[in-house]
Protein backbone atom coordinates (compact mmCIF):
# COMPACT_ATOMS: atom_id res chain seq x y z
CA UNK A 1 0.00 0.00 0.00
CA UNK A 2 2.82 2.27 0.55
CA UNK A 3 4.53 1.62 -2.10
CA UNK A 4 1.79 1.99 -4.27
CA UNK A 5 1.27 5.72 -2.69
CA UNK A 6 4.79 6.51 -3.07
CA UNK A 7 4.38 5.44 -7.06
CA UNK A 8 1.57 7.40 -7.34
CA UNK A 9 3.16 10.64 -5.66
CA UNK A 10 6.48 10.60 -7.98
CA UNK A 11 4.33 9.73 -11.13
CA UNK A 12 2.36 13.07 -10.07
CA UNK A 13 4.76 15.28 -9.19
CA UNK A 14 6.19 14.41 -12.54
CA UNK A 15 3.54 14.25 -14.69
CA UNK A 16 3.61 17.84 -16.37
CA UNK A 17 1.42 17.84 -19.31
CA UNK A 18 -1.84 18.12 -16.65
CA UNK A 19 -0.49 21.59 -16.23
CA UNK A 20 -0.57 22.90 -19.88
CA UNK A 21 -3.68 24.47 -20.39
CA UNK A 22 -5.70 24.18 -23.77
CA UNK A 23 -4.53 26.54 -26.50
CA UNK A 24 -0.57 26.26 -24.76
CA UNK A 25 2.17 24.59 -24.61
CA UNK A 26 4.40 24.77 -21.68
CA UNK A 27 8.60 24.50 -22.24
CA UNK A 28 10.47 22.56 -19.09
CA UNK A 29 13.21 24.69 -17.74
CA UNK A 30 15.79 22.52 -14.86
CA UNK A 31 18.93 23.71 -12.45
CA UNK A 32 20.20 20.03 -13.38
CA UNK A 33 19.15 19.46 -17.61
CA UNK A 34 18.35 23.32 -18.39
CA UNK A 35 16.19 23.62 -21.47
CA UNK A 36 14.00 20.69 -22.23
CA UNK A 37 14.05 20.46 -26.27
CA UNK A 38 10.62 19.18 -26.51
CA UNK A 39 7.69 20.84 -25.61
CA UNK A 40 4.90 19.77 -23.51
CA UNK A 41 2.00 19.90 -25.42
CA UNK A 42 -1.73 19.83 -24.39
CA UNK A 43 -3.45 15.97 -24.60
CA UNK A 44 0.17 14.71 -24.68
CA UNK A 45 1.78 12.82 -22.19
CA UNK A 46 4.97 14.24 -20.96
CA UNK A 47 6.50 13.22 -17.49
CA UNK A 48 9.93 14.88 -16.48
CA UNK A 49 11.88 13.31 -13.71
CA UNK A 50 12.88 16.67 -12.84
CA UNK A 51 10.18 17.66 -11.11
CA UNK A 52 10.69 15.06 -8.24
CA UNK A 53 13.18 17.82 -6.54
CA UNK A 54 12.17 20.48 -4.67
CA UNK A 55 12.65 23.71 -6.60
CA UNK A 56 14.53 22.03 -8.99
CA UNK A 57 12.42 23.23 -12.36
CA UNK A 58 9.52 25.41 -13.41
CA UNK A 59 7.45 24.93 -16.17
CA UNK A 60 6.86 28.05 -18.45
CA UNK A 61 3.80 28.17 -20.76
CA UNK A 62 3.08 29.71 -23.71
CA UNK A 63 -0.17 30.56 -25.96
CA UNK A 64 -0.40 28.98 -29.13
CA UNK A 65 -2.60 31.75 -31.37
CA UNK A 66 -1.40 33.51 -34.57
CA UNK A 67 0.10 37.22 -33.82
CA UNK A 68 -1.51 39.77 -35.21
CA UNK A 69 -0.94 43.27 -35.96
CA UNK A 70 -1.09 46.23 -38.17
CA UNK A 71 2.16 48.57 -38.86
CA UNK A 72 2.45 51.55 -40.54
CA UNK A 73 5.78 52.91 -41.96
CA UNK A 74 6.10 56.44 -43.24
CA UNK A 75 8.56 59.65 -44.11
CA UNK A 76 10.33 61.24 -47.18
CA UNK A 77 12.80 61.04 -49.69
CA UNK A 78 15.96 62.45 -48.88
CA UNK A 79 15.99 66.34 -48.51
CA UNK A 80 11.67 66.02 -50.07
CA UNK A 81 10.65 68.71 -47.99
CA UNK A 82 12.78 71.43 -49.41
CA UNK A 83 12.48 69.84 -53.02
CA UNK A 84 8.27 69.55 -52.25
CA UNK A 85 8.44 73.33 -51.26
CA UNK A 86 9.68 74.22 -54.49
CA UNK A 87 6.28 73.30 -56.28
CA UNK A 88 4.69 74.41 -53.25
CA UNK A 89 3.11 70.81 -52.85
CA UNK A 90 3.62 69.72 -49.24
CA UNK A 91 3.94 65.81 -49.27
CA UNK A 92 4.76 65.04 -52.86
CA UNK A 93 8.36 62.89 -51.77
CA UNK A 94 6.48 61.76 -48.59
CA UNK A 95 5.73 58.00 -48.66
CA UNK A 96 3.40 56.05 -46.10
CA UNK A 97 2.36 52.63 -45.95
CA UNK A 98 0.28 50.17 -43.88
CA UNK A 99 0.54 46.48 -43.43
CA UNK A 100 -1.83 43.89 -41.80
CA UNK A 101 0.66 40.82 -40.36
CA UNK A 102 0.17 37.85 -38.73
CA UNK A 103 2.89 35.74 -37.51
CA UNK A 104 3.37 32.88 -35.86
CA UNK A 105 5.75 30.27 -33.94
CA UNK A 106 5.86 26.37 -33.35
CA UNK A 107 6.44 25.56 -29.56
CA UNK A 108 9.95 24.01 -31.09
CA UNK A 109 10.47 27.37 -32.36
CA UNK A 110 9.75 29.24 -29.29
CA UNK A 111 12.42 26.53 -27.23
CA UNK A 112 15.13 27.61 -29.83
CA UNK A 113 13.92 31.14 -28.78
CA UNK A 114 14.69 30.36 -25.13
CA UNK A 115 17.69 28.87 -25.85
CA UNK A 116 18.81 31.72 -27.67
CA UNK A 117 18.60 34.07 -24.52
CA UNK A 118 15.51 36.01 -27.06
CA UNK A 119 12.87 35.22 -25.07
CA UNK A 120 11.94 34.22 -21.37
CA UNK A 121 8.03 33.91 -21.21
CA UNK A 122 4.92 34.69 -23.03
CA UNK A 123 5.02 38.21 -22.79
CA UNK A 124 8.69 38.39 -23.67
CA UNK A 125 6.89 36.65 -26.69
CA UNK A 126 4.95 39.09 -27.38
CA UNK A 127 7.48 42.01 -27.47
CA UNK A 128 9.57 39.92 -29.67
CA UNK A 129 6.99 39.46 -32.36
CA UNK A 130 5.83 42.74 -32.03
CA UNK A 131 9.56 43.79 -32.92
CA UNK A 132 9.79 40.87 -35.65
CA UNK A 133 6.73 42.85 -37.23
CA UNK A 134 8.22 46.13 -37.25
CA UNK A 135 11.39 45.17 -38.81
CA UNK A 136 9.15 43.29 -41.31
CA UNK A 137 7.04 45.98 -42.19
CA UNK A 138 10.16 49.02 -42.26
CA UNK A 139 12.10 46.25 -44.97
CA UNK A 140 8.83 45.80 -46.80
CA UNK A 141 8.63 49.41 -47.58
CA UNK A 142 12.12 49.51 -48.17
CA UNK A 143 11.66 47.05 -51.06
CA UNK A 144 8.48 48.61 -52.48
CA UNK A 145 10.76 52.43 -52.37
CA UNK A 146 12.98 50.05 -54.07
CA UNK A 147 10.65 49.11 -56.41
CA UNK A 148 8.59 52.04 -57.36
CA UNK A 149 11.89 54.14 -58.41
CA UNK A 150 12.79 51.83 -60.62
CA UNK A 151 9.80 51.36 -62.66
CA UNK A 152 7.49 54.48 -63.27
CA UNK A 153 4.40 51.60 -63.85
CA UNK A 154 5.20 49.91 -60.64
CA UNK A 155 1.70 49.53 -58.65
CA UNK A 156 1.56 48.32 -54.82
CA UNK A 157 -1.88 46.50 -55.27
CA UNK A 158 0.15 44.29 -57.73
CA UNK A 159 2.18 42.72 -55.06
CA UNK A 160 1.26 39.60 -53.19
CA UNK A 161 2.44 38.25 -49.93
CA UNK A 162 5.19 35.89 -51.68
CA UNK A 163 6.26 38.35 -53.56
CA UNK A 164 7.33 40.94 -50.89
CA UNK A 165 8.63 38.19 -48.42
CA UNK A 166 11.12 36.61 -51.08
CA UNK A 167 12.39 40.73 -51.63
CA UNK A 168 12.82 41.19 -48.14
CA UNK A 169 14.25 37.65 -47.86
CA UNK A 170 12.68 37.08 -44.38
CA UNK A 171 14.35 34.20 -43.61
CA UNK A 172 17.59 35.82 -42.96
CA UNK A 173 16.60 37.37 -39.95
CA UNK A 174 13.44 35.24 -38.64
CA UNK A 175 13.88 31.79 -40.33
CA UNK A 176 12.17 30.96 -37.54
CA UNK A 177 8.77 32.98 -38.16
CA UNK A 178 5.84 31.34 -40.26
CA UNK A 179 3.75 35.03 -41.96
CA UNK A 180 0.30 33.73 -42.55
CA UNK A 181 -0.51 37.18 -43.71
CA UNK A 182 1.31 40.37 -45.10
CA UNK A 183 -1.16 42.68 -46.82
CA UNK A 184 -1.17 46.08 -47.96
CA UNK A 185 -3.48 47.61 -46.24
CA UNK A 186 -2.86 51.46 -47.82
CA UNK A 187 0.25 52.67 -49.60
CA UNK A 188 1.17 56.29 -50.68
CA UNK A 189 4.30 56.51 -52.83
CA UNK A 190 6.09 59.53 -53.80
CA UNK A 191 6.25 61.19 -56.90
CA UNK A 192 9.79 59.83 -58.35
CA UNK A 193 9.44 61.52 -61.45
CA UNK A 194 9.62 64.83 -60.13
CA UNK A 195 12.10 63.92 -57.20
CA UNK A 196 14.33 63.15 -59.98
CA UNK A 197 14.12 66.13 -61.93
CA UNK A 198 14.33 68.17 -58.68
CA UNK A 199 17.08 66.33 -57.54
CA UNK A 200 19.45 66.96 -61.13
CA UNK A 201 18.74 70.54 -60.81
CA UNK A 202 20.86 73.18 -60.45
CA UNK A 203 21.09 75.21 -57.10
CA UNK A 204 19.68 78.53 -58.53
CA UNK A 205 17.14 76.64 -60.34
CA UNK A 206 16.11 75.27 -56.63
CA UNK A 207 16.62 78.72 -55.19
CA UNK A 208 16.58 81.50 -57.36
CA UNK A 209 17.85 83.31 -53.87
CA UNK A 210 20.97 81.17 -54.43
CA UNK A 211 21.84 82.54 -57.72
CA UNK A 212 21.06 86.10 -56.58
CA UNK A 213 24.06 85.58 -54.09
CA UNK A 214 26.59 84.34 -56.32
CA UNK A 215 25.96 87.38 -58.72
CA UNK A 216 25.80 89.92 -55.95
CA UNK A 217 29.63 88.29 -54.84
CA UNK A 218 30.62 88.14 -58.37
CA UNK A 219 29.75 92.16 -58.33
CA UNK A 220 31.82 93.05 -54.80
CA UNK A 221 34.55 91.16 -56.54
CA UNK A 222 34.83 92.67 -59.38
CA UNK A 223 34.57 95.85 -58.13
CA UNK A 224 37.18 95.73 -55.70
CA UNK A 225 40.40 98.19 -56.40
CA UNK A 226 43.32 96.19 -57.67
CA UNK A 227 46.07 96.33 -54.78
CA UNK A 228 49.28 97.29 -56.79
Amino acid sequence: MILAVFTGFVFYKGWTQFRVKPDTFGVVISKTSGIEEKPVLNGEFAWHWQFLLPTNATLKTFHIKPFSVEKTVNGSLPSGEAYASIYGAQGLFDYSFTFDIQLTLSPEAVVELIQQNKVTDDSDLTVYLEGAAATLAQKAANYILSRAESGSGFRTEALRRDEILRGIQIYKDFPELDVSVFAIKTSKLPDYNMYKKSANMQPDEVNPAYRAEQLSAENEEAEMPEVL
